[in-house]
């Protein structure tokens, strides 16, 4: 009887963390990503802090490549912050098969690229707040419109609730 309940214990700790609230840059960033957005990954350096978060959904088998990615870099002025915004649209267009899209307001970006063989939508917004360049990044295939619109309005809350 000891053997499974450790086996569980082991399962739990493993289990990938569900994010809701979520605090970066010291809890000066904080946002919200809808329920059942797994943090993939998190890095932290120097000046620079990401989070991701994959976004579940899809039946499509490229389905794992829609991502969420929140980027703050301390940014002491305004100069700073178009500094950070230009080197991630840079950044952007140079990826394979890069093709602009329309972006609603001049803090958003978006295009479409591929990543390997599959063509990929992307929306990255810009925020400055509490001294923080902060970039929301948007991922995900094309071609399952459900997943598309769900994944779209997920996006559309997460950038509502950025600081400002």
């Amino acid at each position: 009887m000891r053997r499974p309940l450790s086996l569980l214990v082991i399962a739990l700790a493993s289990a990938p963390a569900f994010a809701t609230d979520v605090s970066m840059a010291n809890g000066d960033v904080r946002f919200h990503v809808p329920d059942g957005w797994m943090t993939i990954m998190q890095s932290q350096s120097e000046d620079t802090e990401a989070q991701v978060f994959q976004v579940p959904g899809s039946a499509n088998a490229d389905a794992t490549l829609a991502r969420v990615s929140v980027t703050v870099r301390k940014a002491s002025s305004l100069i700073a912050f178009q500094q950070f915004d230009k080197e991630y649209r840079n950044r952007a267009s140079q990826l394979t098969d890069y093709q602009a899209g329309t972006a609603k307001q001049p803090t958003q970006n978006v295009y479409s690229a591929k990543e390997g063989p599959v063509k990929l939508s992307y929306d990255e917004r810009y925020f400055y707040a509490n001294g923080y360049a902060i970039q929301l990044r948007c991922v995900r295939p094309t071609g399952d419109a459900k997943f598309s619109a769900a994944f779209d309005k997920g996006c559309a809350d997460v950038a509502a609730s950025m600081p400002s």
